[in-house]
């Protein structure tokens, strides 16, 4: 079975103006494939990356996935104060839809995470990439988010979340929390595919 990653980094403060603080903040934008991978057509599919306070929502459909195929999504953003983020997340495709539901409250560093904390966020980014196995491992390792945590300078959070796939048991939804400490830090993405990245399509009339 293909598998598909989806990176969710820095979502912790990237997706809600109050990051950390799990406040009533809503967010909603689209994606878009700029690669021409075949994943997603522009013209016909419906995307959504939707966030309310704490709880974070990516869909697209029709996916070019095999069911139970994973994705990781990376967000990120600068939070006002502290600096750069990333947070990595992973989803799954079912009957020609990806999703992922995410409680970016399950990313935590040193304890405290979305919910804990009030920030102010801006310079967001969601970007979906094909599944890399190895970036979703939390061993720390070459190839790993950990790795690309640290070969940015950054700090690395405390670890996946609880939440797992639906038919992957074994995947954590939330894989992890890179922080960073300057504007301008992101995480060393995985080098698998990019299939989706946050933005529109604007048709000509």
């Amino acid at each position: 079975m293909t598998k598909v990653a989806v990176t969710g980094v820095a979502l912790v403060f990237a997706l809600t103006s109050t990051a950390w603080a799990g406040a009533k903040d809503k967010s909603q934008n689209t994606l878009v494939d700029r690669n021409a991978t075949g994943v997603i057509d522009n013209t016909l599919v419906k995307t959504k990356i939707k966030s309310k306070g704490c709880k974070l929502q990516i869909q697209a459909k029709t996916v070019n996935m095999a069911d139970g195929d994973i994705a990781i999504c990376v967000l990120e953003a600068d939070v006002d104060g502290i600096g750069g983020n990333s947070l990595i997340v992973a989803g799954e495709a079912k009957k020609g839809k990806f999703q992922i539901k995410a409680d970016i409250g399950e990313a935590k560093i040193a304890g405290q995470g979305c919910g804990d904390i009030e920030g102010i966020s801006y310079n967001n980014q969601v970007t979906c990439y094909l599944d890399d196995l190895t970036y979703r491992l939390d061993s720390g390792g070459a190839g790993t988010w950990r790795a690309g945590c640290a070969a940015a300078g950054m700090l690395a959070g405390d670890g996946p979340g609880a939440t797992m796939l639906k038919q992957n048991p074994t995947v954590p939804v939330v894989v992890g929390l890179c922080q960073g400490f300057s504007e301008g830090d992101r995480i060393v993405h995985p080098t698998s595919t990019e299939w989706a990245v946050q933005g529109q399509r604007t048709a000509i009339e």
